[in-house]
This record gives structure tokens, C-alpha cells and sequence, in this order.
């Protein structure tokens, strides 16, 4: 689902806004490098950017299609375990 990341994009930061950067994504429960591509598309959509918007929506379509799958996948396992058939 979506498009491989194959590219590499490098920058300098103090060591202050390092750990600024790293507490925040950590706190969004993210890796360094979705927390600053999120934050970076965001201020680029907020600018009025149209890439950068199509980027986050099919971004989010993308999660929300994951994340159904799985409550779909959860719901199933457990009407099994409950001895339920997809049928009923």
C-alpha cells in the first residue's frame, strides 16, 4: 500500500531542537521521520500547497483503510472465538 520511500533527505539541527523534535514525535507516538514529514506537509498544506494536501489525504485514506482492516480482522477472531459464524 503506497508508495516505497526510497529517498533520503538529511538536515542539521542543534542539539536542543534534536531533543525538542525527538520528545515531540515520541510523544505522538511517531518515528522522527514521520513526525517531521507530518509536520513539514501540514505547514506546506496550511499554505495553501495542493501536492502537499493530496499527499496527507491519501496518507490518511491509506491508515484508515489499514486501521478498518484490522478492527475487521479483530471482530472476526473474536465472533470465531465466541463460536459465531460470518453466516449468522
Amino acid at each position: 500500500m503506497g508508495t516505497a520511500k526510497t529517498e533520503l533527505m538529511q538536515f542539521k539541527v542543534t542539539p536542543h531542537e534534536r531533543q525538542v523534535i525527538e520528545n515531540r514525535a515520541r510523544k505522538e507516538h511517531m518515528s522522527v521521520s514521520e513526525y517531521v514529514r507530518a509536520a513539514l506537509l501540514m505547514d506546506m498544506v496550511l499554505s495553501g500547497d495542493t501536492q502537499a494536501l493530496k499527499i496527507v489525504v491519501t496518507t490518511i485514506g491509506q491508515k484508515a483503510v489499514k486501521a478498518l482492516h484490522k478492527r475487521a480482522d479483530q471482530i472476526s477472531a473474536a465472533s470465531k472465538k465466541m463460536g459465531l459464524s460470518e453466516e449468522s
